[in-house]
């Protein structure tokens, strides 16, 4: 199954500390830029194709989830997913009744101009809330033609698969089809089925020729359902690494894992590709028995030249292999100290460092290329001129990793952090001070053992909601409570810090708490010379200050609330906190 639940429960869904194909990719071509990307979470100016390729998939994955009439009827007229998403501004186009595959994508042709101008439009409205742009680039970069173009160029790949499985007469699995439906434990989504709903309604009966319908039906991949909203996500048993595809083919005895790119493919090298698809498989290969169904072909679908980039595959001898070399590459990224900032000098991040590239060095990082050898650099901060006020702490000496004891009576029990990730909690109480702790990576914490008289050392200091709180990660342990430890009384601990420095990155995001609640957030990256810390404002407190910041603008934040968000710090406006604009870049 493409989708399986996290171990350890709520906390699993975190992504940073966990290996994905991604950060993979960015580890193997220049661990400093991994760092900056993934651990630091700066973010660059934002191209129209980047708001563009997630609405692209989006698109393509809700006309691929269409099914005709089975019955002769004429199908109808508007794409589902423009329903779905309750855009009433769209025609209705003619359509005729079909008897083929080629009437398929006939039908569903028709459907893509008005799919296409929804994708524009939802384009236009996220570049409007952007941030931060890149200079240079506009929505006129983008046109519906290019659009209608990219949507059809997947439909036209998928009508192919069709078409294989209608000459192969069905594949393997036709009669499970008839019988009861999809027969996979997570189904392929489609518009006439519920979400993770199964159904035999329009296929033959047994022993029956295959018949065009079935074969589209059959031959429909899996894809991220659009009306599930929690992360449709491969998760490795053990915890540590974790995977999102973009479609798998399973109508054959093995299946095939898809991953749909934006651009154009031909004639260019994809070690990058390669390297992350080739990752989906080892995790396919990791949570499934031998008699489960395997994978034995790997592809890339390039919309802008529909280009079908075959991917050599690793064969099930390199498994283990692939999983000890990926585990070191996991290990190693532990290895990284939060709050080191030595990598940053300008002689080159030293040997026997974990970020160590032989390519370069100081402010600036690899640059992305498809090309292996092409290694151009980019800055990614400016150089630093800057005085730290008075009253503000630099940033490389934000308070971390101290060793507290006390006692725990109550249960640990879930609960939602500023994400809408269930997060487990418990409270530890020394006298009649009371603080709580959270584990903010999975399997950190055994609830038989954590309880009664105990000593924690290297955790996290903050503040949450308002009270005091301790972060555990990875590198936080359980000790005897008697233990000689440099101890700390929980009424001292740090839970707010004053910062200062340079705008140098901006962003937004927003998601579905675990009760549906909805939750945004806009965040900036302050650069003081001595590091860089992430200031977070959620909801009702991005104040009009911060929404105005531009990058280059310098100012204080003062008395922000210190959090940690998976072994990396990061600084939460809430209503004390004020912002006080040193320098104005606008």
């Amino acid at each position: 199954m493409p989708v399986n639940n996290p171990p350890f429960g709520g906390a699993g869904r975190r992504k940073r500390n966990r290996l994905s194909g991604s950060s993979l990719v960015n580890w193997q071509r220049c661990p400093r830029s991994w760092m900056v990307k993934r651990r630091i979470g700066l973010r660059g100016a934002v191209r129209p194709s980047m708001i563009l390729g997630i609405l692209l998939e989006d698109a393509v994955v809700g006309l691929l989830m269409e099914s005709p009439p089975y019955d002769g009827s004429l199908p109808h007229g508007v794409a589902s997913f423009l329903k779905y998403q309750e855009n009433q501004n769209y025609d209705e186009v003619e359509t005729e009744k079909i008897d083929s595959l080629e009437g398929i994508q006939k039908w569903l042709s028709s459907l893509i101009p008005a799919l296409a101008e929804n994708v524009y439009s939802n384009f236009l409205i996220e570049w409007e809330k952007t941030p931060w742009k890149m200079k240079g680039k506009s929505a006129e970069d983008i046109e519906i033609e290019t659009i209608q173009k990219q949507i059809g160029a997947a439909l036209e790949m998928q009508i192919s698969e069709a078409s294989k499985c209608l000459e192969s007469g069905g594949g393997p699995h036709l009669e499970k089809f008839r019988k009861n439906g999809d027969p996979f434990e997570t189904v392929a989504p489609r518009w006439e089925s519920a979400p993770r709903q199964k159904s035999s309604v329009g296929f033959l009966e047994h022993g029956e020729e295959i018949s065009w319908w079935e074969a589209w039906e059959i031959s429909r991949p899996w894809m991220k359902d659009p009306r599930i909203s929690s992360a449709q996500r491969i998760h490795h048993p053990e915890g540590w690494a974790s995977g999102e595809m973009d479609l798998v083919h399973r109508w054959r005895e093995n299946a095939t894992i898809v991953d749909i790119k934006s651009g154009i493919g031909r004639g260019k090298p994809q070690p990058n590709l390669e390297a992350q698809v080739n990752f989906y498989h080892w995790l396919w290969n990791q949570t499934r028995s031998p008699d489960e169904q395997q994978v034995d072909s790997l592809a890339g679908w390039f919309l802008l030249d529909s280009h079908i980039h075959e991917i050599p595959i690793l064969s099930e001898s390199e498994m283990d292999s692939e999983k000890l070399r990926l585990m070191a590459i996991r290990d190693e990224m532990e290895t990284v100290q939060e709050q080191d900032w030595s990598w940053l000098s300008n002689n080159g991040t030293p040997e026997g460092h974990p970020l160590h590239c032989p390519h370069c060095k100081g402010l600036e990082i690899c640059g992305y290329s498809t090309d292996p050898k092409n290694r151009a650099t980019r800055q990614f901060l400016p150089p630093m001129e800057f005085e730290i006020p008075e009253n503000v702490i630099s940033i490389n000496n934000l308070p971390s990793r101290l060793s507290v004891r006390g006692s725990i009576d109550n249960i640990w029990h879930d609960m939602e952090n500023s994400y809408g990730e269930l997060v487990r909690v418990a409270t530890l109480k020394a006298g009649n001070t009371r603080i709580t702790i959270e584990e903010t990576e999975e399997g950190v914490v055994n609830p038989e053992n954590w309880t009664g008289e105990i000593g924690i050392i290297n955790a996290n200091p903050g503040i949450f909601r308002g009270t005091p709180h301790l972060f555990l990660d990875s590198r936080t342990k359980l000790v005897n409570y008697h233990d000689n430890e440099n101890w700390t009384r929980l009424g001292l601990i740090p839970t707010r810090a004053s910062v200062s420095g340079q705008v140098v990155s901006m962003g937004k995001n927003q998601g579905m708490s675990n009760n549906g609640r909805p939750w945004t957030i806009r965040s900036i990256h302050l650069w003081d010379g001595t590091g860089v810390i992430e200031i977070a404002a959620f909801g009702s407190n991005r104040s009009r200050t911060f929404e105005s910041l531009n990058i280059g603008d310098k100012l204080i934040v003062h008395h922000g609330e210190l959090g940690w968000r998976e072994g990396t710090p990061q600084i939460q406006i809430n209503k004390q906190t004020s912002l006080e604009l040193i320098e104005n870049n606008s």
